[in-house]
């Protein structure tokens, strides 16, 4: 993974480039540019403490939260689905459209070229520790992992492990491989909570047969926030002759291990998760054995070969590029590894007060450090998750995400907590004051 300075080494050239562009780019990478600047002096003036001594210093987060444009009226605790952009990937944003809707004849020619294939790759792949060639720049998450599931060469008969507790998007595709080629899907019956890390990576190799073809993995789970030991399995599923496909959505930016590291074959995330960039742009990345042997989602000219097969969708709207660098440099002042303590210090904060305040609530994650990172899905007994998420945001101006009612997990009732590095403590003591009254009323 990469500090600030490394990645201002990688994008120095074309943060000049954007300079020369039009004055309102030059001006919103220069706000980048001061913001981490200001906050490498805040982490001088600490001493560069370590992630869990950073984890409770609320006057450096609070400073990082001047980055943000927040809404003022709600308190988002839903950051599992998007997390705001800092101000000046916004400021970009918006720039970039009114220059490219100015000229888009000649913007949109120049802007891949000069900007996303070159910097936005290069500084997406030193934060990912893998080489750029070795990326696909896609729109999110679901079109990187659809992209395997559906271009994967698998006969009548192949194997398919997953569990109800991967994302719905990914089950969806598979689930028409099933229709469509005959593949067999073998479910895997996750517990909820899970007692141990090993319980999980028992459950997925009993279910790992000769012919097992691929195994898909959510690292972590957004039902649950449970993590997976993606390593350990992995290794069982290479053993049989299987695939792995990460679905990375929930971690990417929080953990410092790039995918190879994981033991992933595939592995697709979205940057508009813990990244903080806009949204618009996800990442696909894959061993460069199976590049040539899966089919990509819609088909490139003849003349692209390597990753850039699965970057073809015709015209798109380039000026989101650009807007992902102010959001990667932040990532890179900050590090996976203090985002993710922080995170973890949040979570556990708000954890243990409900759990005082509701001895009957669910949890449906461990809080060891080794079995979750952030998210955290409570279930209030007997009452409807949909209802508590409407009355925690009219009554309490709280904003969470309901993860009941969802057909593969009937099981699942609890709404999903995921808190921000910027959120405060006080924020958190709202919402267990919160749920509290909506359990006693």
């Amino acid at each position: 993974m990469t500090d600030r300075r490394t990645f201002l080494a990688h994008t120095a050239g074309t943060l000049g480039v954007l300079a020369l562009a039009p004055s309102a780019w030059g001006a919103a990478h220069e706000a980048a540019r001061t913001l981490t600047s200001r906050l490498d002096v805040a982490l001088d003036r600490l001493g560069r403490p370590g992630p869990a001594r950073l984890a409770d210093d609320e006057a450096f987060w609070a400073e990082v939260r001047e980055a943000f444009d927040l809404d003022a009226t709600l308190i988002n605790l839903d950051h599992g689905w998007s997390n705001p952009a800092p101000r000046s990937a916004v400021n970009d944003l918006v720039s970039g459209a009114r220059s490219l809707e100015a000229l888009p004849s000649e913007v949109l020619e120049t802007l891949w070229p000069t900007v996303t294939d070159t910097a936005v790759r290069a500084a997406l792949a030193e934060a990912m520790g893998v080489p750029g060639d070795q990326l696909a720049l896609v729109r999110n998450a679901t079109e990187a992992l659809d992209t395997v599931l559906l271009g994967v060469p698998l006969a009548p008969g192949d194997e398919v492990v997953c569990s109800s507790h991967d994302y719905y998007a990914m089950l969806d595709a598979l689930e028409q491989r099933q229709r469509r080629d005959g593949v067999v899907l073998r479910w895997v019956d996750l517990p909820v909570p899970a007692p141990s890390l090993d319980a999980l990576a028992e459950a997925y190799e009993a279910a790992l047969t000769p012919r097992t073809k691929l195994v898909l993995l959510t690292h972590p789970s957004n039902l649950t926030g449970q993590l997976l030991p993606v390593r350990r399995i992995a290794e069982a599923a290479h053993a049989v002759g299987a695939g792995v496909v990460v679905d990375g959505a929930q971690s990417l930016g929080l953990i410092p291990e790039s995918p190879a590291d994981l033991g992933a074959d595939y592995y697709g995330a979205s940057l508009h998760k813990w990244f903080g960039a806009p949204v618009g742009m996800g990442v696909l990345w894959m061993r460069p054995e199976h590049v040539e042997t899966v089919w990509p989602l819609v088909p490139s000219p003849p003349w692209v070969d390597g990753m850039g097969r699965f970057e073809w969708i015709g015209t798109s709207p380039e000026y989101v590029g650009p807007a992902v660098l102010p959001a990667l440099a932040l990532h890179a002042t900050l590090g996976p590894e203090r985002k993710a303590a922080r995170l973890r210090y949040l979570t556990g904060y708000w954890r243990e007060r409900a759990a005082a305040a509701l001895p009957t609530a669910r949890f449906y994650s461990r809080p060891d450090e080794e079995m979750s990172l952030g998210l955290c899905t409570i279930e209030l007994p007997g009452l409807d998750a949909e209802a508590v998420k409407e009355r925690l945001q009219q009554e309490h101006g709280l904003v969470v995400q309901p993860m009941g009612g969802l057909g593969r997990t009937p099981h699942i009732r609890g709404v999903r907590v995921s808190p921000n590095v910027y959120t405060t403590p006080a924020e958190l003591d709202r919402l267990v004051a919160a749920l509290v009254a909506v359990a006693a009323s």
